[in-house]
């Protein structure tokens, strides 16, 4: 019986098994062969990015949607939708990770940055819309006075992004010999000696800065007509320096110098003095070496070609590229780092405007994508549109959502913008954002594109996350745009400035003749940094040339690496460079040399002066002098050759403004003037 009730229950189990396998069984099959379909049909698809918004690509069978729809749509998503890419499954829905920020962060190749001839030409008709209404005045430009040089009216935040920034000296805010004498400062009680020294000097540079501004009133009045030769001259000011700055610089220049004859048979020192305070003085001494080319090797007539415009000296790419579509209509590109900001912005490009990658080869590309769309007309116009967006609305401070903006609608920088703000507000963490750049790394594996920086696609996305975590507003859409467009294009490598550490002698001496006195000024070497320019005798006490570590310390301790040179050994330098000037090989007299070595020098300050260049840093020690006891009658040779062939002459503050002297210069009178009146 036992047996018998066991062999029954086993029959039972067993029958119960079969029931559940077969009824089971069909469901477990079904199920694998739906999801094995399902992954063959969510693979990857191809790439084209300008589909799913204004900023994709739109293909000629499908029109392009609107923001709106896209985001309709990308709501509407069914949140079990996957991507499958090789062995790599991606399990994170729509709702959080779109299909047009995906595919952006897992590009490898430039050609993504593409613009298709559909957008390229829309993005041109709206540039020479936007252009014919609302460009600034300029003289290039064939514009009458006066002239609207600032952007205010179209950027605020760029301008007082701008007013803070220092250093410059250039242009408007380059401050003339004559400020620098007519202080508003109240001057301390001084002895009636000082008093009449600081009274002459302030009346010799009365006649300084009256014939500059005769010339921008009478200049202002007419415009001046589209040229090659003055869009020669535009363009190398502009390089590196402000419009509003070149504005005063152009007029004064193309009424001294209006033809390319005329500058060929100007003198280097009026050269000089039309450009003192623009800087990157070489610029000055190319343009003129490149007039006396095309005066004596091409009869004066400037080429239309960019080949035949980069054979004259101090015309590059650029500048040809510019005189040639401006002055001559030819169909060519032209990029500068406003330009390189724009396309950054408009096609998705993780790189800095200074790359180049970006700025010599690539970036070229993209930008005749746009210039020769349509018919290719107005090559000029489109460049000069592109190079105004990017001092203006697509300015560093621009925000890409401002309904002046011509390309607002194709910026791939508010996209992505966008899309991360969505994230970050539904996830509320950066675990979405953080999975997101891994495994896109994962994904790109070894390929990259060539466009986009080494991590620069990481580095945006997590720019962005990092100011929109920190930001606070209701206006939430708006701010995950604006995110977007600053993180575009990504910050350039910072260099660090070379650092030098001068003694100055300022020496004057009495003329009788026309009751006025005179400084000793030297003349820079013929190359290297001021080629040319006139400056107060010096020595370089200390240069940061050697130092390896410079490059690896932060920009706010470079002050702080500055050694301060004791005063004996200024003192000993300087009387060293005095004394070669004086060597008594010359033949102005031994009289003069002696009295010069035994002039007293005293130190103007505690503290030394600074002064940035471009790429230069000066800390100077200065030492006033005054030759009391020989007057300029006294020399019989008022100019003369150092021994390394430089010239030495002796100056009025006219004579300085006639040949142009540096904003170096100037902050050391003022800082003469300072002690002078004390």
């Amino acid at each position: 019986r036992y047996r018998t009730k066991n062999c029954m229950n086993k029959t039972f189990m067993r029958d119960i098994s079969s029931s559940i396998l077969f009824f089971t069984l069909p469901s477990i099959v079904g199920s694998f062969l739906t999801s094995c379909a399902f992954s063959q049909r969510c693979s990857l698809r191809g790439r084209d990015h300008y589909n799913s918004s204004l900023t994709m690509k739109s293909s000629p069978r499908k029109k392009r949607r609107s923001l709106n729809e896209v985001q309709k749509s990308q709501s509407a998503s069914t949140s079990d939708e996957r991507y499958v890419h090789k062995d790599f499954i991606q399990l994170n829905s729509l709702n959080n990770r779109t299909e047009f920020l995906w595919e952006w962060a897992i590009h490898n190749d430039s050609s993504f940055h593409d613009l298709s001839p559909q957008v390229a030409s829309e993005v041109r008709t709206r540039l020479l819309i936007w252009y014919s209404k609302n460009r600034r005045k300029l003289p290039w430009r064939g514009d009458p006075g006066p002239y609207d040089g600032s952007t205010a009216k179209m950027n605020n935040k760029q301008i007082s992004s701008s007013s803070k920034t220092k250093g410059k000296g250039t242009g408007d805010n380059q401050t003339n010999i004559q400020s620098f004498f007519n202080g508003k400062r109240k001057a301390k009680a001084q002895p009636s000696e000082n008093k009449s020294k600081l009274k002459k000097i302030s009346e010799e540079v009365d006649v300084i800065t009256a014939v500059n501004d005769e010339t921008s009133q009478e200049s202002s009045q007419s415009s001046i007509p589209i040229t090659a030769y003055g869009v020669w001259v535009s363009e190398i000011m502009l390089q590196q320096t402000r419009v509003e700055a070149v504005i005063p610089y152009y007029l004064k220049w193309m009424k001294s110098f209006p033809t390319v004859y005329a500058l060929a048979n100007a003198s280097e020192e009026e050269i000089n003095s039309h450009w003192a305070g623009l800087g990157f003085y070489r610029r000055a001494r190319l343009l003129h070496r490149g007039a006396t080319y095309v005066v004596e090797k091409l009869d004066g007539n400037i080429p239309g070609t960019v080949d035949e415009l980069m054979k004259i000296d101090g015309i590059g790419r650029y500048t040809a590229s510019a005189i040639a579509s401006i002055a001559f209509d030819q169909c060519v590109p032209v990029v500068d780092g406003n330009v390189c900001r724009v396309l950054s912005r408009l096609t998705g490009i993780a790189n800095n405007i200074k790359a180049p990658t970006l700025k010599d080869r690539t970036g070229w590309r993209l930008a005749e994508q746009i210039v020769s769309a349509g018919n290719g007309t107005n090559a000029g116009d489109v460049n000069q549109a592109l190079m105004e967006l990017g001092a203006t609305y697509c300015s560093p401070s621009g925000t890409g959502i401002d309904n002046c903006d011509p390309l607002k609608d194709f910026y791939i920088s508010t996209r992505i913008g966008y899309e991360v703000g969505k994230i970050l507000f539904k996830s509320d963490d950066f675990n979405e954002i953080n999975d997101l750049i891994s495994n896109a790394n994962v994904v790109r594996g070894t390929s990259k594109c060539s466009l986009c920086e080494d991590n620069g696609v990481s580095n945006v996305l997590s720019r962005i996350a990092n100011e929109l975590h920190a930001k606070k507003s209701t206006n939430k859409f708006k701010d995950w745009m604006k995110s977007g467009h600053a993180a575009f294009p990504t910050p350039p490598p910072k260099k660090g400035k070379r650092e030098e550490v001068l003694a100055v002698a300022v020496i004057c001496c009495e003329d009788s003749k026309i009751q006025a006195e005179k400084w000793l000024m030297i003349q820079r070497p013929n190359t290297g940094l001021l080629a040319g320019q006139w400056e107060f005798p010096s020595s370089i006490l200390w240069n940061s040339g050697g130092d390896k570590q410079k490059k690896k310390r932060k920009k706010e301790n470079i002050l702080s690496s500055v050694p301060v040179i004791p005063e004996y050994e200024r003192q000993v330098a300087l009387d060293e460079f005095l004394h070669k000037m004086c060597h008594d090989d010359l033949n102005f007299g031994k009289s003069f040399g002696m009295h010069l070595r035994k002039c007293t020098r005293q130190n103007t300050s505690l503290q030394p002066v600074e002064h940035i260049f471009s790429h230069v840093r000066h800390t100077m020690w200065i030492e006033y002098g005054h030759l009391t006891s020989l007057t300029i009658n006294d020399i019989k040779q008022k100019s003369w050759k150092t021994w390394d062939g430089r010239e030495i002459r002796w100056m009025t503050l006219k004579d300085m403004q006639d040949v142009g002297v540096t904003s170096g210069v100037k902050k050391v009178l003022s800082n003469v003037k300072s002690y002078v009146s004390q």
